[in-house]
Formats: structure tokens, C-alpha cells, sequence
């Protein structure tokens, strides 16, 4: 359980960091790219899928930038 917590405040700090040095020179941030650079540092990522997009969106707006959902369109296959 503590082991969970510790994963998951990484991960929003991650977030944070990601969202942190884009803002200067997007106005979007992607949640795919978002995603995909994230888990380079965390490949055990306590959470996925509609979360981990809702995480990326709550950052990147408190930055007041725009959010791009595009993670679910590349990587889940149809019907």
C-alpha cells in the first residue's frame, strides 16, 4: 500500500514536470506524447487508460494550456 503512494505522487510529480516544461512552448499538450514520455521514466505506472488522460488534462489546464485527447485513438484497437 505505501509502495502505491509513493508510485503515485511520482507520477503526478512527473505530470507536473512534463506540463512544467512545455507551457513555454506549446499551447496543447498531447495526452499520447504525454503518456509515452512519462512512462520512459515510470514503465510501472500505478494508473492508465481514462485516469492517467484525466491526470495529464487536470496539469495541463491548471498551466492553462489546451489538452489534446489522442491516447485512446492510437492505442486501442476498434469494436
Amino acid at each position: 500500500m505505501f509502495a502505491d503512494q509513493i508510485a503515485t505522487r511520482r507520477l503526478k510529480m512527473l505530470v507536473e514536470q512534463y506540463v512544467e516544461t512545455r507551457k513555454k512552448r506549446h499551447d496543447v499538450i498531447s495526452t499520447s506524447t504525454a503518456e509515452s514520455a512519462i512512462r520512459e521514466v515510470l514503465p510501472n505506472c500505478p494508473i492508465s487508460g481514462k485516469a492517467f488522460d484525466d491526470l495529464i488534462a487536470a496539469s495541463a489546464i491548471a498551466h492553462g494550456l489546451g489538452v489534446w485527447f489522442d491516447r485512446s485513438i492510437s492505442t486501442e484497437s476498434p469494436g
